[in-house]
């Protein structure tokens, strides 16, 4: 093992202080390192070989949460190559780089209490960021001598690990890749195939960093007093204590403030420290009455009618027993029909008495006005409404004049003997006849609504008299107004 290796060896072995004695009471470290920068390109690849010289960085770092660190890290190295064949070229092709690499760097820790404890000896993690770097090189390349400074971004990444001396003090070594957004560092640049793509650096490193938080003085429950002061240890955090440590009870009733609901005033501890004046077993706290015996399911108020809205409220104190009622006291009628919810079969829409508080619906006009629904029938070629169809539109317009807010339809239809078009025009005629009807008899035009089909829609069939005669027919429905 060349001595390069035993030092760095002896220096991680003799070491300072790491940025793992970072935490959430130390956030901020600041240190220094001593390490090697290593070249692979074009010319040669020299990784892990610790034959470059020395170099040395510096770092700050700050403590972001129990996964991670954000770090700003310097470091200076040289590095140097010659093409020992490599690239089949003669040996006049070398360089020698001053590097100076700042880098913005994320670190996460492993020991992040999932794979390990926090505060583990051992603590590996893993590095990643980007930065700049100045790389002042000199040398042989493909185009001849060259003496160039450079100045580029550059992505870098590595491993690592801590060793943990103490709450403040521990051992870190590390090894991180660097790669400048650059290859013209090593002077070998051509475009053509032995040109290798960027030039890459390796730095190993053993850091001396300096934690500057302050010792913590060590109070478990948070509560200001000392652990060894602290006469109870366990309190909640939060809890006012006094000079002891201990939770508050400034009313003397035995039960400690932070568990008494009325910490200023003496109550017994089935109450949680609140009093009881009028001795309902509702405290004062959340009896609303608390000078007049109550009930809890009134908040400790009286109520005469046991509709649950106190005496003092109730603008309706002689409710029947088992009403529903509003905050006042009164009977609900939430659809305004004058009929209670308690009553009331629909108390979601307006209705009538006659239904017990639902509306009409057609089937009820249907059945209260004996309408049979059976279509109304016609001679031949005719719509000369018959004694049947009469009756029948008797019964619909005594039923729309009760019910306005419902309508008619009637739908024309015809059998098949003679034209389509003549057939159509004799089913307008038959609908039309029947609606005249009900507006001679005082219904509104805007209650009815026709459709007429002719011979498009038969009910039997049209190769039979008697499926014929079927088929001469209007048919009605009723319908509420506004829907469709």
């Amino acid at each position: 093992m060349n001595l390069k290796v035993w030092l760095l060896l002896a220096l991680f072995l003799l070491g300072g202080v790491a940025l793992d004695a970072q935490n959430a009471d130390n956030k901020w470290g600041v240190g220094a390192s001593l390490g090697i920068r290593e070249y692979n390109g074009d010319f040669t690849n020299q990784f892990y070989s610790f034959k470059q010289n020395f170099g040395g960085g510096a770092s700050v770092a700050r403590y972001l949460n129990p996964s991670f660190d954000l770090m700003g890290h310097f470091f200076y190295g040289q590095s140097d190559a010659s093409d020992n064949g490599r690239l089949g070229q003669p040996t006049w092709l070398n360089f020698k780089a001053d590097m100076y690499n700042l880098n913005l760097l994320f670190k996460y820790k492993i020991n992040n209490g999932y794979l390990l404890k926090e505060a583990s000896f051992l603590a590996p993690y893993i590095l990643g960021g980007i930065g700049g770097n100045l790389a002042k090189t000199s040398g042989s390349g493909y185009s001849g001598a060259f003496n160039e400074s450079y100045l580029n971004p550059n992505i870098y990444g590595g491993l690592g690990l801590n060793v943990r001396i103490s709450s403040t003090i521990g051992l870190h070594v590390q090894s991180s890749l660097m790669t400048p957004l650059n290859d013209k560092i090593d002077g070998w640049y051509p475009d053509i195939a032995q040109n290798k793509g960027p030039d890459l650096f390796l730095e190993n490193s053993v850091g001396i960093v300096i934690s500057l938080g302050r010792p913590v003085k060590k109070d478990a429950d948070g509560d200001g007093v000392l652990d060894k002061f602290d006469k109870c240890p366990d309190t909640p955090a939060g809890v006012p204590v006094d000079a002891n440590g201990c939770p508050l009870d400034n009313d003397k009733d035995g039960v400690l403030d932070y568990q008494d609901d009325c910490p200023t005033m003496a109550g017994p501890k089935e109450f949680n420290g609140c009093p009881d004046t009028d001795k309902d077993g509702i405290p004062d706290k959340i009896d609303e009455c608390p000078e007049v015996f109550g009930l809890a399911a009134f908040s400790g108020c009286p109520d005469t009618d046991g509709d649950g809205v106190t005496d003092e409220a109730d603008r309706c104190p002689n409710t029947p027993n088992g009403y529903k009622v509003d905050r006042f006291g009164c009977p609900v009628d939430n659809d305004r029909d004058g009929i209670p919810d308690s009553e009331d079969i629909c108390p979601d829409k307006p209705g009538v008495a006659e239904l017990k508080g639902c509306p009409f619906t057609i089937g009820y006009i249907v059945g209260k006005y004996n309408i049979s629904m059976k279509p109304i029938y016609f001679d031949f070629d005719s719509f000369t409404l018959k004694p049947d169809g009469i009756d029948a539109l008797e019964r619909i317009a005594n039923a729309l004049h009760n019910h306005k807010d419902y309508g008619v339809q009637f739908d024309g239809h015809s059998d098949y003997i003679g034209t389509e078009k003549f057939n159509l025009d004799l089913s307008e005629k038959r609908a039309n006849s029947a609606k005249w009807y009900l507006i001679k008899k005082g219904i509104n035009d805007l209650q009815i609504r026709l459709q007429y089909f002719g011979e498009t829609k038969p009910a039997f069939d049209n190769k039979t008299k008697e499926g014929r005669s079927l088929n001469r027919r209007v048919e009605y429905s009723l319908f509420e107004l506004g829907k469709k």
